[in-house]
């Protein structure tokens, strides 16, 4: 009793070790999910994902870039308002639906104050002109950097350019409105909406709010870039001024004035991708206008969703670990791993939500070796129990042999000691399970709950026979279903233990199939558990050899003694009686007789011959036997005037090599008797041919002719032994009807089979399709290509 104990005690610390793993790590899952850590992995994630998601650039968006061949052409900076409002122009002329000029015009232009005027006429002039909102810090106070009024009046609209930098230094996010929390500014790119006259929730227009008490970031978005490394169709503002751009470059599309030369202007880090850059100022407006027009926003999800799916992810993995096995729990913690990062790519892909999932794959990548190694720690306790349990049993005491490497460690030593105990349990396991496989009769090993803990080979086959499958745990009762005493007919049962100890030690009895088996049952004995042995002892060679020794006696005792008495009552007829018989007639008889008992001893001796003795195969041409067996039946066929003769057909016209690989003397005998039970059967001036047919796999063999034929209750019995037809209707047609059967066991021992076709007064066709020489066979003549 105190094993089951000690396996409960067991079971019981695996799952409150496995129930304590399970809370601690959930806890840290969700205590990190809601600070959004591990930060580095979950942006590496995002930032993977956001490029696989990356949506297809509008070709509806167009950057003015004034870049270093600008700053060549016209002069270096800052420029002249009077060419800001040249640029204004050349892009107005086209019809853009609108104009964002992403440079800041704080301060009026004191040496060139016309400038200021000229380019407010531009801006007012093209009429869909946003111009930026940047920010200034005083101290601790944050305030907004407006244009001059005399430019703001001829704008549009007014946006923020403000971006948030991550922690690492790299742009992943923006907010859709900043400033005063009286009326903050939207961002650049929803301002450029509003200036083509889309209707927006955070249009502004240019009048700046109430002075407010707190500044407020609203809307937060998160920048889903476009495909590509430049993914946007840009001009240098040296070609607008010169007019070497196409004539409607502009027209319809949405235009972004802004730097990109090099040291002019905000440049910000991109995030990690392939092809990984510095991205100005103007292109990230672009970014987010292209989200903006096409609608694809990319939101973070909410602490407690992204909470949610962490610890989702952490469950499955708990449960993976704790019911399977050691490899299809690393394999689970794998498949848990990668479908979360496909979840992340889904939602960022179809919703536009982004996951942090930074601590469900911290998770993920600890679970296993801390559990690991609680359940090694386990296993080698285990170890050390089991090996004192089994010296204990096998009464051992020597020692394990130590690696050298390995001899003070922990679990190899534990390891070596139960191997050492179980070897000697493993060979007697394989001395029993090879004795049971090489049994040839079915045999089953069933435990008390009816159930078959062992089976061999024969079994397997036993079972495939009758369609119950053979493969995982299988119930002796299913398997042996429908079984029942052959005298009785009671079917028995194996249900339970009580139905099998009820079983006699042996008894004759037949399976649904109706084959007889001689079914053994012995119960186990103490100290081994309680169980049975089943065997099942095919008795169809026992009934068929007792059918022959009851043929044999009955031949034996009647039909070879009948001729014998026979002989013996001439003799004394003859002499008690001298004159009713003469001399002659006495011999004549006496030879009849005789040589009735000998073709009753060959046909006899013939199918004993032809059912056990070995055969001796060799490459023989079927139409040279066939024909040999004719010219041997001529005498017999001539003696009742009978046409025998052998048709060679289409096949020797052809020059086909009619091969077989079979026993000379068993297929000549064969042959013969077909051909003269043909000639027995057929009266005078008939014909007997013999001919040769290509069947396929198979030689067929015909032997047809014109005799009395058969009814179809003979065909039935054609080719059991001793069977004799016409006996009745032509009493001095002589035999013993063994030479059919002769004929089918000869042609089943070649793996082939006889056919029949009759009719009474019609003839028969006898058909024996003998098998092909196989191509590889030596001497088997190839077909030529």
């Amino acid at each position: 009793m105190a094993a089951p104990s000690f396996s409960l005690s067991r079971t019981q610390l695996r799952w409150l070790e496995w129930l304590t793993l399970s809370a601690l790590l959930l806890g840290l899952v969700a205590w990190a999910s809601l600070r959004e850590q591990p930060r580095v992995i979950n942006t590496f994630v995002q930032d993977i994902t956001g490029w696989l998601s990356a949506p297809v650039p509008r070709d509806d968006i167009v950057i003015v870039a004034i870049d270093d061949a600008s700053l060549q052409s016209v002069g270096r900076w800052p420029w002249r308002r009077s060419v800001h409002a040249q640029l204004i122009d050349r892009i107005a002329a086209q019809h853009p639906k609108a104009l964002g000029v992403d440079v800041l015009f704080s301060e009026p232009d004191l040496q060139h104050p016309e400038d200021d005027v000229q380019l407010a006429q531009a801006i007012a002039q093209a009429g869909h002109v946003v111009l930026p909102v940047d920010w200034r810090m005083a101290n601790v106070d944050i305030g907004a950097e407006l244009p001059l009024a005399r430019l703001r009046e001829a704008a549009r609209q007014l946006g923020h350019v403000n971006v948030t930098v991550d922690d690492d230094g790299v742009i992943r996010r923006y907010s859709g409105a900043q400033g005063e929390d009286t009326g903050p500014w939207p961002h650049f790119s929803i301002a450029m909406l509003c200036a083509s006259g889309q209707s927006h929730a955070l249009c502004q227009g240019t009048r700046p709010p109430e002075p407010g008490e707190q500044w407020v970031q609203r809307s937060p978005e998160i920048f889903n870039f476009a495909r590509g490394d430049r993914p946007y169709t840009m001009y240098s503002a040296e070609d607008v001024l010169t007019g070497r751009i196409p004539a409607d470059s502009f027209r319809g599309k949405y235009v972004l004035l802004g730097a990109t030369a090099s040291g002019l202007g905000d440049y910000f880090a991109s995030p990690a991708r392939p092809a990984s850059r510095h991205i100005a100022g103007v292109e990230l407006i672009a970014h987010a206008l292209d989200s903006q027009l096409s609608n694809q926003h990319v939101h973070a999800v909410s602490l407690r969703s992204n909470m949610a799916v962490n610890l989702a992810a952490i469950v499955l993995a708990l449960l993976a670990i704790a019911l399977l096995g050691p490899m299809a729990g690393l394999l689970a913690q794998m498949t848990v791993a990668a479908g979360l990062l496909a979840l992340c790519l889904a939602l960022r892909s179809w919703a536009g939500l982004q996951l942090a999932p930074g601590a469900a794959l911290v998770g993920l990548l600890v679970i296993y070796p801390i559990w690991s190694w609680r359940r090694l720690s386990a296993a080698a306790r285990f170890l050390q129990q089991e090996m004192h349990n089994l010296r204990a049993a096998l009464d051992t005491t020597s020692a394990p042999q130590r690696n050298g490497l390995l001899m003070d460690d922990f679990l190899e030593r534990r390891i070596k000691a139960v191997e050492t105990a179980t070897d000697t349990l493993r060979q007697m396991h394989g001395f029993v399970r090879d004795t049971l496989r090489q049994i040839p009769s079915p045999t089953f090993v069933v435990d008390p709950l009816g159930m078959v803990s062992l089976h061999n080979a024969a079994a397997v086959r036993y079972l495939q026979n009758l369609g119950v499958p053979s493969q995982g745990l299988i119930a002796i009762q299913s398997a042996l279903q429908g079984m029942r005493t052959k005298d009785s007919g009671q079917v028995l049962s194996f249900a339970s233990a009580e139905q099998l100890r009820a079983l006699p030690p042996e008894c004759e009895v037949l399976d649904r199939e109706d084959h007889p088996w001689l079914l053994l049952a012995e119960a186990f004995r103490a100290p081994a558990p309680a169980g049975w042995l089943l065997m099942l002892v095919d008795l169809t060679e026992l009934h068929k050899a007792q059918q022959q020794r009851d043929q044999a006696l009955r031949f034996i005792s009647h039909d070879f003694r009948s001729p014998q008495s026979s002989i013996i009552t001439l003799l004394e007829m003859y002499k008690e009686f001298p004159g009713q018989m003469s001399e002659a007639e006495l011999h004549r008889k006496i030879n009849r007789l005789a040589h009735q008992s000998l073709e009753m001893a060959e046909s006899f001796v013939q199918l004993a011959s032809a059912q056990s003795q070995a055969m001796q195969p060799q490459l023989l041409n079927l139409d040279v036997l066939l024909q040999e067996a004719v010219d041997d039946c001529w005498a017999k066929a001539s003696e009742k005037k009978i046409q025998a003769r052998y048709l060679p057909g289409a096949l020797e016209a052809a020059e086909t090599d009619i091969v077989c690989v079979g026993d000379r003397s068993l297929l000549q005998r064969c042959f013969v008797n077909l051909l003269g039970n043909a000639i027995k059967y057929s009266p005078s001036g008939t014909v007997v041919e013999a001919s040769i047919a290509d069947d396929g796999e198979y030689w067929q063999v015909e032997v047809r002719d014109q005799g009395f034929g058969m009814t179809q209750e003979q065909l039935d019995k054609l080719f059991q032994p001793f069977q004799r037809f016409h006996q009745n209707s032509q009493p001095q047609i002589s035999g013993i009807g063994l030479g059919l059967s002769f004929v089918q066991t000869v042609v089943l021992r070649h793996q082939g089979f006889v056919s029949v076709t009759s009719g009474v007064n019609e003839g028969s066709c006898f058909s024996l399709h003998i098998p092909k020489a196989p191509a590889t066979y030596p001497g088997v003549q190839q077909p030529q290509s």
